[in-house]
């Protein structure tokens, strides 16, 4: 199995699982309260803000759904990391592990189709961004583990 010592050729695994948490809290509130959620205004009225259009409401609100699971996995990877809990860390493993599965199925399906957009280009990097995040955690985990 592949390990790594450290995060970034130079930061501590600890500190590295803490910054991953923050970072990932951070691309997934951009990616899906920015990019995803389109929000429908009235400009006549104001106070009228209707949070999904008819046509992406069961997409928008999963999507929604799978960032809130990812975002809760992420807030547990924080304490897990400040911690030193082992347990805590498995949620985003795991849930990493899947969003990684989704984002590759995602763009390979978009390729196939010949979609393509710039969330294509967006989700390439979070994948790979993903799978490297993922390595470091779970040497962590697993540093964890031998302590």
């Amino acid at each position: 199995m592949i390990y790594s010592d450290n995060c970034c050729c130079c930061i501590g695994l600890k500190c590295g699982s803490v910054l991953i948490a923050i970072i990932e809290v951070l691309i997934r509130g951009l990616d899906r309260f920015f990019v995803d959620r389109k929000l429908v205004v009235d400009f006549n009225e104001w106070n009228n803000y209707i949070p999904f259009s008819l046509g992406d409401s069961v997409m928008g609100f999963f999507s929604l759904i799978v960032s809130g699971i990812y975002v809760i996995s992420c807030i547990f990877l924080f304490f897990g990391a400040l911690l030193g809990l082992r347990c805590c860390l498995l949620p985003y493993l795991s849930i990493s592990c899947l969003r990684f599965l989704i984002l590759v199925v995602e763009g390979v399906f978009v390729a196939t189709e010949g979609i393509v957009n710039n969330y294509l280009v967006f989700d390439l990097i979070q994948s790979v961004l993903g799978l490297y995040f993922w390595l470091v955690v779970f040497s962590y985990y697993d540093r964890l583990k031998n302590e």
